[in-house]
């Protein structure tokens, strides 16, 4: 559906972009608020900034920093109160503006037609309808659903998290402290069932709002091949799944009888506790759905990954690479921007950068550069401040990732290459 734009009384200009899944409304060039087809606040920007809604209600803050570029960029979670009055006034924000639409004085501006402005009010309204109540019980209801969901990559935000597991099998990264809080755990098939259903409720109308899956947590592929196969043929049986090589017309005209599908299936592992599946296991997955695994390299560096308390050695990763590739399934490369401050600094840079140009990548893969956060108390800091390592100022990390990003080589068509920011990250 096309924007439709008012002009309200008071002189205002008002845009409402109803989608099937979204509804986006934008009041001159101060306010826009993303919502769900169940009315929850999304993201909004607003005076400058950006803020984020996670389905617990937790909100982020963005807003440029003192230089360009994300390292820079300032970022704060709202407190418990300051969100709440932030929400407050969003939709406090929703209600005065469905109301005016309301008002005799409000006009169409453009060429819509009187169908489409019916549909820009009903989506207002209905957003207009969800409040601070609405969104409190939402948030007890996804604490029953879910464990935390710590983190997924950057093209992953907006996936439909179906957590197979709980916590990480290792969870002994001296950087990572994100499954700290619960013990790893494989659910059950019946209690996985009985997972999609409560997600499929709570989502609602917003579901097609959700391109991908992703299967959680940490690890959720070291579930043993026998008991992770049930698992994808359940995600297979609820939700309809783009086939694999669908293009041109028949993929049109797929989408056309599936309005609400998902792209694929997608998932974290590791080359130490997965290193036992076979490039026909991963082919497996990938003809029931698997299309990209997340693998934290960090480093291609051995001494360094094992200062990082990482089991697996530099070729453990280019192995799981090979048999990953072979099943046809596309991965994603994570590299820690920063580990091993300045004493590793060189030989980070160096090994990581050959072992990457030796992958068998192309334009189906992704590697991501995520910045070392050391938040302190974690055990990295602990151990850099007991081995006397000198972190990297933000300007050596930036210089470093530019450093890996000239040295990689890679034959057309080439993987692409981003930034993978822990500290934006809400579900």
């Amino acid at each position: 559906m096309p924007i439709v734009e008012f002009a309200l009384a008071d002189g205002h200009r008002l845009l409402v972009n109803a989608r099937p899944q979204t509804t986006t409304v934008m009041v001159d060039e101060a306010l826009t608020l993303n919502l769900d087809r169940e009315g929850r606040l999304t993201s909004a920007w607003l005076g400058g900034r950006n803020y984020r809604r996670g389905l617990d209600n937790r909100i982020i803050e963005k807003q440029g920093g003192p230089q360009p570029g994300l390292s820079y960029r300032v970022r704060r979670e709202l407190d418990a109160n300051e969100g709440r009055e932030f929400l407050a006034r969003a939709y406090a924000r929703l209600a005065e503006y469905n109301a005016a639409l309301r008002e005799p004085a409000t006009r169409v501006l453009g060429a819509a037609s009187a169908d489409e402005v019916a549909v820009a009010r009903a989506a207002l309204d209905e957003a207009a309808r969800c409040d601070l109540a609405r969104l409190d019980r939402d948030r007890e209801t996804f604490q029953r659903i879910y464990k935390p969901i710590s983190i997924l990559p950057p093209d992953q935000y907006l996936a439909l998290v179906l957590q197979a597991t709980e916590g990480c099998s290792y969870n002994a990264c001296a950087f990572c402290g994100f499954y700290r809080d619960r013990s790893f755990r494989i659910k059950t098939p019946m209690e996985f069932e009985r997972h999609i259903a409560a997600v499929r409720a709570f989502l609602g109308k917003a579901l097609g709002s959700r391109k991908t899956i992703f299967l959680a947590d940490a690890n959720a592929l070291v579930i043993p091949q026998e008991q992770l196969i049930p698992i994808f043929d359940a995600i297979g049986a609820e939700f309809a799944l783009l086939p694999r090589g669908l293009g041109g017309d028949a993929r049109a005209a797929w989408q056309a009888e599936h309005p609400v599908h998902f792209e694929g299936i997608y998932s974290f592992v590791d080359a130490f506790t997965t290193r036992r599946k076979t490039a026909r296991e991963f082919a497996s997955l990938a003809e029931r759905g698997l299309r990209r695994v997340y693998i934290g390299l960090e480093s291609g560096d051995a001494e360094l990954l094992h200062f990082l308390g990482k089991p697996n050695s530099p070729d453990d990763v280019a192995q799981l690479v090979e048999r990953v590739k072979a099943g046809g399934v596309a991965v994603g490369i994570i590299i820690l921007a920063g580990a091993g401050g300045a004493r590793y600094a060189e030989q980070h840079v160096r090994q990581t950068t050959a072992l990457v140009n030796a992958l068998p990548l192309d334009e189906g893969d992704l590697i991501y550069f995520s910045e070392l956060v050391d938040y302190p108390g974690s055990n990295y800091a602990a151990l850099t401040r007991a081995a006397g390592i000198r972190p990297l100022t933000i300007d050596e990390i930036a210089r470093q990732v530019a450093e890996m990003r000239a040295r990689f080589e890679f034959e057309p068509p080439a993987p692409k290459v981003s930034y993978y920011d822990i500290r934006e990250f809400i579900y």
